[in-house]
């Protein structure tokens, strides 16, 4: 083997050696992009779906874009540190369920409508505000805003709130209602509500 054709061998035992370049982190906007979508996807076989199918079509997507597990915890606010692991773990669970089959119910048809997005926003602790909106086949918007964080230690974006409207924040409402829940019957009654709740989804 000549020396030119040893150095070219060398060199391509190096470059099958060397490990993959690092696959690019997702942004704020990209975690969006997936979710819409899919939702959109999984709007257009809306009726042959059906919400069973609808569900099972947008769960996985959604429990990789939205951080359930940070969301369980600011909605059940000072309440967190006073319940025991068990029920923070079937909480978040009946949580993520509940929110899945939101989505499920809400996105249950197609006409025309496309989604788009206007851009991102510095929020405050270091979140991102995704504006996002969804336009239907009439023209008409409703803004579908997204606050994201960055996942720790991946480098990746998930959503932790959405915005509707431009100004009402789903996760502060639930908030309300849960510490409300909670103050009255305890996390063992909202976990049974939330979860009355997403069955009664699939019997509508």
């Amino acid at each position: 083997m000549t020396m030119s054709r040893l150095s070219a061998f060398a060199l391509a035992c190096l470059l099958l050696a060397a490990p993959a370049p690092a696959q690019a982190a997702e942004t704020p906007t990209a975690t969006v992009e997936r979710l819409n979508a899919t939702l959109l996807e999984t709007m257009k076989g809306a009726e042959a779906l059906g919400y069973s199918g609808r569900y099972e079509k947008l769960a996985p997507v959604l429990r990789e874009t939205f951080d359930f597990a940070a969301m369980a915890q600011i909605v059940v606010g000072g309440h967190w540190s006073s319940i025991s692991m068990a029920q923070k773990q079937a909480f978040t669970q009946a949580f993520a369920d509940y929110s899945i089959g939101v989505f499920a119910d809400r996105f249950d048809g197609f006409d025309g409508e496309k989604f788009e997005i206007l851009g991102e926003q510095p929020a405050r602790r270091g979140t991102v505000l995704v504006q996002n909106r969804i336009v239907k086949g009439n023209g008409e918007t409703v803004a579908i805003n997204y606050l994201t964080r960055p996942e720790n230690g991946a480098g990746n974006w998930r959503i932790v709130d959405t915005i509707l409207g431009g100004a009402y924040s789903e996760l502060a409402t639930r908030r309300s209602e849960y510490n409300g829940i909670i103050d009255k019957l305890g996390i063992d009654a909202l976990i049974a509500a939330l979860k009355d709740k997403t069955a009664g989804f699939a019997r509508e």
